[in-house]
């Protein structure tokens, strides 16, 4: 009997397959959550929102409110908000000039009740969306159709709905990190110090984005690096004297342990950090192995950020170097809400473009994307755990909290594991010869 002979995939149709895969499949939960949400009467929309509320738009009117303080480092009133970077505060300051002063007597939870801070919430999340977007249609690779349907796509996706309503300068730092990105390897000198000052950018905003200078490093690029560091203390030196004077510095840190206590919250509904993704796992198992101030947390949090490191390090994909960045800066931190799952839009991009040869666990990389973007809402889709005090788990938390897991053990599988164990995954076994061959 003759073999049946199987056809192997080309790297352009396994392209095709993985664009197809991921437009339709994301496309598809999206239809989803508007048949859903109407069906609903708008319920189901409740499990994508941080649903408080007198803390509407949390990220955006709490710091607004606190860069108005004379002293905002000395105020007792703002709590966990003492740790805000002199450049955050400055940006809202600049904000807060459009809204009349009164208002600034009320308690920072009615600041959503006036139009003028509402109107300039709109304008703030209208101008970054907008400039995300001219960043993503400028550098992705397809035609016009394809572009606009990727914007499409990421505009109304999970991260950025919760972004929506939260109004946190997260997407402020993913812009900047995406400008990084795209220009810290480009042969023109000035190209390249324009990214590193977009990077400074970003770490004054969302400090852990220092560790995208990795990026740089692994190319030797040390100047670019100093250059790097130098912008970023400048950038928190310089807004400093706008929002209190330079004792801001030494009253923010002196309220360091303050902001490291407020770290350690209760709860894991919205957030992606690894603590409370494993906390969600575990209770769900009936367990609660990661209460706080356990010492398998912090194993677990240097295994993480070690591994992730040596990932991004050796990885030959530039894609997979930078979701292992991206990871570090949405699973590392102890306390992480979704705002920061916007960081994974670079690796995603740069995934879908990768020119390199797809490999069959690429697949499995671009389901969880899809997982994680998907804006899955059902209506009362709710988990609940007793020792979650009080916090409901939604459907969405919990998937995207697995998919944190999942994102970082195949990582470590595919650049760490396989490669020690003998296993290569970058170049294909050669053909074996045809007989007739050999006998020549």
């Amino acid at each position: 009997m003759k073999k049946i002979q199987t056809r192997k995939m080309n790297n352009s149709q396994k392209n095709k397959l993985v664009f197809w895969f991921f437009f339709i499949t994301l496309t598809l939960t999206q239809l989803v959550m508007y048949i859903s949400n109407l069906g609903s009467s708008g319920y189901a929309m409740h499990s994508l929102i941080f649903n408080y509320y007198n803390n509407s738009f949390m990220d955006f009117f709490n710091p607004f409110n606190v860069s108005m303080l004379k002293h905002p480092y000395d105020s007792v009133t703002i709590g966990e908000f003492s740790f805000f970077s002199p450049l955050y505060l400055l940006i809202f300051r600049l904000f807060s000039y459009f809204a009349k002063p009164e208002i600034y007597d009320f308690d920072k939870s009615y600041l959503v009740h006036f139009t003028e801070t509402m109107l300039i919430y709109i304008i703030f999340a209208v101008i970054t969306t907008a400039a995300l977007a001219i960043i993503i249609y400028n550098n992705k690779k397809g035609n016009i159709p394809t572009k606009i349907w990727f914007l499409f796509l990421m505009i109304f996706s999970a991260p950025m709905i919760y972004n929506y309503e939260q109004g946190s300068l997260v997407i402020l730092a993913v812009i900047f990190v995406f400008l990084y990105i795209l220009g810290f390897n480009n042969e023109k000198a000035y190209v390249r110090q324009l990214s590193v000052l977009s990077l400074a950018l970003a770490v004054c905003i969302k400090p852990y984005a220092l560790i995208f200078l990795i990026l740089l490093l692994r190319e030797k690029k040390f100047k670019e690096t100093l250059f790097g560091l130098l912008y970023t203390v400048l950038l928190w030196l310089i807004p400093s004297f706008f929002v209190g004077g330079p004792v801001v510095i030494v009253n923010a840190f002196s309220k360091f342990p303050e902001y490291v206590s407020n770290l350690w919250s209760n709860g894991a509904a919205y957030r992606t950090d690894i603590f409370s993704s494993l906390d969600m796992v575990s209770m769900s198992l009936g367990y609660n192995v990661m209460s706080n101030h356990n010492p398998v947390k912090y194993i677990i949090w240097a295994i993480l950020v070690i591994g992730l490191i040596v990932c991004a390090f050796i990885s030959k994909a530039f894609w997979k170097r930078v979701l292992a960045l991206s990871l570090i800066v949405i699973a590392a931190p102890f306390a992480e809400l979704e705002t920061s799952l916007l960081f994974l839009i670079p690796p995603l991009m740069l995934c879908l473009d990768s020119e390199e040869e797809r490999k069959a666990m690429d697949m499995v990389h671009i389901f969880l994307f899809i997982v994680t973007f998907a804006p899955i809402i059902i209506e009362d889709c709710i988990i609940n755990f007793e020792n979650n005090l009080g916090y409901e788990i939604y459907l969405h938390s919990y998937l995207v909290s697995i998919a944190m897991i999942l994102f970082v053990l195949m990582l470590f599988i595919e650049t760490v594991t396989m490669p020690l164990a003998g296993i290569e995954l970058n170049d294909p076994k050669p053909d074996k010869p045809k007989k007739s061959e050999k006998k020549k």
